[in-house]
């Protein structure tokens, strides 16, 4: 019988270079990945590799999908707070006025109050992911998922919250609502991956 310790040892020190590459390190760091690692070492099937092979697509599309979305918001983020400081400049002896003749409340002051904050925050979090997609396509590829799976990557992506947090605000199970993400995930994936092999043969 063979040693599957031994094996997946060998493995690691034969691929040890390729292993240093921070992607494969991190999707190897996922539990359920290196233990399709290990079913694949010790019985080499086609289904596996397939598997193992639709995991890493995933993850990889997720890192990429996760890039996209930080550089955009940041983007979007540096200029709202240029135009932001602006009109702050422009506007801050309009804004220490009082509100009226009859009152020492000026517009900042209301602006301080935690009822407008509160307010401002429920602002922000109506706004939805389609506003930060500037990629045609990846815009396409999300408009193909179902209502659920677009608030799953909305909240996990636009607003940084867990599958388990999301699961607590959606009072749905936690498997449920990571299978849809892995689902939402691969729709989109798939979406792109078709749409750029059309425009290779335009």
């Amino acid at each position: 019988m063979r040693n599957l310790s031994t094996d997946l040892t060998g493995y690691l020190k034969a691929n040890e270079d390729q292993l240093k590459n921070s992607i494969i390190h991190s999707f190897l760091a996922i539990p359920e990945n290196m233990e399709l690692l290990k079913q694949l070492i010790e019985d080499p099937t086609d289904h596996l590799i397939h598997q193992l092979d639709e995991s890493f697509k995933e993850f990889y599309f997720r890192i990429r999908f996760t890039s996209y979305l930080s550089k955009t918001i940041h983007f979007h983020s540096i200029n709202f707070d240029k135009r932001h400081r602006q009109n702050a400049d422009r506007f801050r002896l309009i804004l220490d006025k009082p509100l009226s003749s009859e009152t020492e409340t000026s517009f900042l002051d209301v602006l301080a109050t935690t009822e407008f904050k509160n307010e401002l925050s429920e602002i922000e979090m109506s706004f939805g992911i389609e506003d930060q997609l500037t990629n045609y396509w990846l815009y396409e590829g999300y408009r193909q998922l179902t209502e659920n799976q677009r608030q799953i990557i909305s909240l996990a992506y636009l607003h940084g919250l867990t599958d388990s947090e999301i699961a607590h605000k959606l009072n749905r199970s936690q498997q449920a609502v990571s299978k849809s993400h892995a689902r939402a995930l691969k729709k989109m994936r798939d979406f792109l991956e078709t749409a750029s092999k059309r425009e290779e043969h335009i």
